[in-house]
Protein backbone atom coordinates (compact mmCIF):
# COMPACT_ATOMS: atom_id res chain seq x y z
CA UNK A 1 0.00 0.00 0.00
CA UNK A 2 2.98 2.11 0.88
CA UNK A 3 4.19 2.12 -3.01
CA UNK A 4 0.23 2.99 -4.04
CA UNK A 5 0.15 5.84 -1.52
CA UNK A 6 3.11 7.76 -3.32
CA UNK A 7 1.90 7.24 -6.76
CA UNK A 8 -1.40 8.69 -5.75
CA UNK A 9 0.25 11.75 -3.95
CA UNK A 10 2.07 11.97 -7.05
CA UNK A 11 -0.83 12.43 -8.96
CA UNK A 12 -2.88 14.26 -7.10
CA UNK A 13 0.18 17.01 -6.36
CA UNK A 14 0.55 17.08 -10.07
CA UNK A 15 -2.98 18.43 -10.11
CA UNK A 16 -2.03 21.25 -7.37
CA UNK A 17 0.62 22.32 -9.01
CA UNK A 18 -1.00 22.72 -12.67
CA UNK A 19 -3.65 24.80 -10.14
CA UNK A 20 -0.82 26.23 -8.70
CA UNK A 21 0.03 27.70 -12.41
CA UNK A 22 -3.29 28.42 -13.63
CA UNK A 23 -4.16 30.71 -10.49
CA UNK A 24 -0.68 32.79 -10.56
CA UNK A 25 -0.86 32.93 -14.42
CA UNK A 26 -4.35 34.08 -14.95
CA UNK A 27 -4.78 30.68 -16.78
CA UNK A 28 -8.88 29.51 -17.15
CA UNK A 29 -7.83 26.65 -19.32
CA UNK A 30 -5.40 25.40 -16.78
CA UNK A 31 -8.69 26.13 -14.46
CA UNK A 32 -10.93 24.15 -16.58
CA UNK A 33 -8.08 21.25 -16.39
CA UNK A 34 -8.13 20.57 -12.79
CA UNK A 35 -11.81 20.85 -11.75
CA UNK A 36 -14.43 18.50 -12.67
CA UNK A 37 -17.10 19.94 -15.27
CA UNK A 38 -19.47 19.27 -11.20
CA UNK A 39 -16.97 21.28 -9.19
CA UNK A 40 -18.21 24.51 -7.11
CA UNK A 41 -16.16 26.68 -5.16
CA UNK A 42 -17.34 28.24 -1.75
CA UNK A 43 -16.22 30.98 0.09
CA UNK A 44 -17.56 34.17 2.05
CA UNK A 45 -18.67 37.54 0.88
CA UNK A 46 -17.59 40.43 2.72
CA UNK A 47 -20.59 40.52 4.07
CA UNK A 48 -20.09 37.13 5.39
CA UNK A 49 -22.85 35.46 3.38
CA UNK A 50 -21.93 32.20 1.60
CA UNK A 51 -20.29 32.92 -1.71
CA UNK A 52 -21.08 29.52 -3.97
CA UNK A 53 -19.42 29.90 -7.59
CA UNK A 54 -19.52 26.69 -10.31
CA UNK A 55 -16.22 25.70 -11.64
CA UNK A 56 -17.15 27.82 -15.18
CA UNK A 57 -17.75 31.07 -13.87
CA UNK A 58 -14.46 30.55 -11.38
CA UNK A 59 -12.35 29.75 -14.12
CA UNK A 60 -13.80 32.97 -16.25
CA UNK A 61 -13.09 35.02 -13.33
CA UNK A 62 -9.52 33.46 -13.17
CA UNK A 63 -8.84 34.59 -16.67
CA UNK A 64 -9.77 37.87 -16.47
CA UNK A 65 -6.73 40.01 -16.84
CA UNK A 66 -5.71 41.42 -13.69
CA UNK A 67 -3.14 44.86 -13.41
CA UNK A 68 -0.81 43.07 -11.20
CA UNK A 69 -0.28 39.99 -12.24
CA UNK A 70 1.88 38.73 -12.45
CA UNK A 71 4.32 41.93 -10.27
CA UNK A 72 3.29 40.34 -6.85
CA UNK A 73 5.65 36.74 -5.73
CA UNK A 74 5.03 33.77 -6.43
CA UNK A 75 4.06 31.87 -2.94
CA UNK A 76 2.54 28.48 -3.08
CA UNK A 77 2.14 25.52 -0.89
CA UNK A 78 0.82 21.77 -0.32
CA UNK A 79 -0.14 22.29 3.68
CA UNK A 80 -1.31 18.64 3.29
CA UNK A 81 -3.01 15.60 1.64
CA UNK A 82 -4.72 12.97 3.02
CA UNK A 83 -6.43 10.17 1.20
CA UNK A 84 -10.04 8.38 2.40
CA UNK A 85 -9.22 5.87 -0.33
CA UNK A 86 -8.26 4.47 -3.37
CA UNK A 87 -10.91 7.30 -5.32
CA UNK A 88 -11.08 10.26 -2.50
CA UNK A 89 -8.75 13.00 -1.32
CA UNK A 90 -8.39 16.05 0.85
CA UNK A 91 -5.40 18.44 0.08
CA UNK A 92 -5.35 21.85 2.27
CA UNK A 93 -2.70 23.97 0.10
CA UNK A 94 -1.36 28.02 0.59
CA UNK A 95 -1.37 30.39 -2.21
CA UNK A 96 -0.69 34.30 -3.39
CA UNK A 97 -3.23 35.60 -5.52
CA UNK A 98 -2.42 39.21 -5.50
CA UNK A 99 -2.59 40.83 -2.12
CA UNK A 100 -4.05 38.10 -1.03
CA UNK A 101 -2.81 35.14 0.72
CA UNK A 102 -5.13 31.87 0.69
CA UNK A 103 -5.82 28.76 2.33
CA UNK A 104 -7.74 26.02 0.34
CA UNK A 105 -9.32 23.07 0.75
CA UNK A 106 -9.48 21.48 -2.25
CA UNK A 107 -11.62 17.65 -2.58
CA UNK A 108 -10.50 15.52 -5.26
CA UNK A 109 -12.13 12.78 -6.49
CA UNK A 110 -10.60 10.14 -9.08
CA UNK A 111 -12.67 9.25 -12.47
CA UNK A 112 -11.27 6.78 -14.78
CA UNK A 113 -8.03 7.02 -13.37
CA UNK A 114 -7.76 10.90 -13.22
CA UNK A 115 -7.83 13.13 -10.05
CA UNK A 116 -10.12 16.32 -10.00
CA UNK A 117 -11.18 18.95 -7.60
CA UNK A 118 -14.45 18.50 -7.20
CA UNK A 119 -14.80 21.31 -4.32
CA UNK A 120 -13.13 24.04 -3.06
CA UNK A 121 -13.71 25.83 0.20
CA UNK A 122 -11.31 28.94 0.56
CA UNK A 123 -10.30 32.10 3.18
CA UNK A 124 -7.66 34.55 2.72
CA UNK A 125 -6.12 37.24 4.87
CA UNK A 126 -4.42 40.37 3.02
CA UNK A 127 -0.62 40.64 2.69
CA UNK A 128 1.48 43.65 1.50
Amino acid sequence: MQRRLVILTNETEAVIQTYFDASYEGSKEKMLQVFHPAAHIYGHRPDGTLSVTPRNAFAERVGTPRPDRPSYPRQDQILSIDFTGEHAAVARVSLRVGNTLYTDVLTFLRFDGEWSIIAKAYSGVAVE
